[in-house]
């Protein structure tokens, strides 16, 4: 019975590894200039419009990160008030595990290991996990993704005039990961 198990086991995470090395296909986009002179000189003029949104976009990018610092500092000192609390915790809670540990309270001495046929002990529970320490990269990404836009849709807009002039955008897949040996 047991060896059937873990046959079975053996199949379905086989299975499993097998499919997750499947390759993984992204959609690109291949650009093709207009070829007349009208376009082109469209297009120029939709290259000063990207760029110009691209800057335009870095600098209220600059000017929102700026003015959110303040909130930074305080979300951060929020997020340490409360790592601080949930420390305190853990200790506490560490504290009655090792107590538990030491007066063999926290051991099933019933529990059979059923590889061996043999008794074990077995924890009851397990030793509590101590409380993650916040960063300020990360409460600075939050707040950033939260009060300010990553995205200014410039690259929209391009794809727009870049189709009025005369130019063609074509969708290409890409193998990214696993992908498989070219002959």
């Amino acid at each position: 019975m047991f060896h059937s198990k873990r046959i079975l086991i053996s199949v379905v995470v086989t299975a499993f590894l097998t499919s997750c090395a499947s390759p993984r296909f992204q959609t690109a986009y291949r650009y093709e200039p207009p070829t007349d002179m009208a376009g082109r000189i469209a297009l120029e003029k939709c290259e000063q419009k990207l760029e110009s949104c691209q800057q335009r976009c870095t600098a209220e990018t600059q000017a929102c990160l700026k003015s959110i610092e303040p909130l930074v500092e305080q979300r951060n000192a929020e997020a340490l008030k409360h790592y601080e609390t949930e420390l305190e915790q853990y200790r506490i809670a560490r504290q009655r595990y090792e107590l538990a540990m030491s007066l063999n309270w926290g051991y099933d001495p019933f529990w059979y290991d059923p590889m061996f046929y043999r008794p074990r002990l077995r924890p009851y529970y397990y030793p509590p996990a101590p409380p993650k320490k916040p960063g300020r990269d990360e409460v600075f990404n939050q707040v950033r993704h939260e009060k300010c836009g990553i995205d200014c849709g410039c690259q929209p807009l391009y794809d727009a005039c870049f189709l009025a002039s005369g130019g063609k955008k074509m969708p290409e897949e890409r193998c990214i990961a696993n992908c498989p040996k070219e002959k």
